[in-house]
């Protein structure tokens, strides 16, 4: 296929990928563009055009699927736009993909429904919230399943004793689940998972009860140690992003519902490169007119808790 320039390029594999395109495309920046069947800012995919124009790289996060895209460099000096018939098909399938995605969507939201409902309220040793000397918050406790490529073949892990955490959209459903292992599972190489499918763009939860000034204090963190932490020591309000990545989306969420309301952004400290976890923290409150702290420590707040009380102790 080719294509007049390389944004029309780009625009065809964002419609494939069910995303719409940026304002602009500047080359060698990834832009963060919205779901077309989303709400506005809900940062589900990126796109980035390389430095020399001829191609580019685009992904959806919600689903995972990637594409690139190029211009064809033998092609006549006037190509054809393309066809109705070209754009029909693509249309089609965009809509086709919509809807399979959203049947899966649901499909996940029930099944974390149901892990919920079925789930005990978490115990205050259980090993996590020990290890992190936080309070359970209301997270539940229950079996975690994870269906893995194993030997050629599919094999289910089962996983005794999870910490379990819910994950909500902007009207207050359950559409996912976390999971906090007791400790770093061997297979999976990690102690926390997301419920296949579920999604995670514009989702989360949050600690302590609603304000009740419109311009009170309110926090927004990552992970569920570090929420927990600020609001055992604050007594704040703490929204749960679960990553850096979904900051900006929660941040615009919140603003939204609380429009008068001081939104402090409580950045992980990231010890790597770009320090992800304040960058992105300090981008999402530059656009919904709030404020970042950071512990002046690498790592979270919870880890910079965690020091001061073993300091405390020496």
């Amino acid at each position: 296929m080719t294509y007049r320039t390389i944004e029309d390029a780009a625009r065809v594999a964002l419609s494939e990928l069910g995303l719409l395109p940026p304002k602009s495309f500047e080359p060698d920046k990834f832009h963060v563009v919205d779901a077309e069947d989303g709400r506005r800012g809900n940062g589900a995919g990126r796109v980035k055009v390389f430095a020399d124009g001829k191609g580019g790289f685009a992904q959806n996060w919600r689903t995972g699927e990637r594409r690139s895209f190029f211009l064809d460099g033998e092609a006549s000096s006037k190509p054809k736009p393309l066809s109705k018939r070209e754009r029909a098909r693509i249309e089609r399938e965009r809509q086709r993909r919509q809807a399979e995605e959203a049947d899966k969507r649901n499909q996940s939201a029930q099944r974390a429904l149901n892990i919920w409902q079925a789930a005990a309220a978490a115990p205050a040793d259980h090993p996590y919230l020990a290890r992190k000397q936080i309070k359970p918050h209301g997270a539940r406790i229950g079996r975690w399943r994870r269906v893995i490529e194993r030997d050629g073949g599919r094999a289910t892990l089962t996983i005794e004793n999870a910490l379990l955490l819910p994950l909500f959209d902007p009207s207050g459903t359950l559409r996912s689940l976390q999971a906090i292992f007791p400790a770093k599972h061997p297979v999976l190489n990690r102690d926390k998972d997301f419920l296949p499918g579920g999604g995670l763009a514009e989702l989360f939860w949050w600690i302590g009860p609603r304000p009740t000034q419109p311009d009170a204090t309110v926090l927004i963190a990552e992970g569920f140690a570090t929420g927990a932490t600020l609001h055992e020591e604050t007594g704040y309000r703490v929204y749960l992003a679960f990553t850096a990545g979904n900051l900006l989306a929660v941040g615009r969420i919140v603003r939204q519902k609380l429009p008068a309301a001081d939104i402090v952004f409580a950045a992980d400290n990231d010890q790597t490169e770009g320090n992800p976890g304040l960058t992105k923290a300090t981008e999402a409150a530059a656009d919904v007119g709030g404020r970042v702290a950071v512990p002046p420590t690498w790592g979270d707040f919870n880890d910079y808790a965690l020091q001061r009380k073993v300091g405390a102790h020496e």
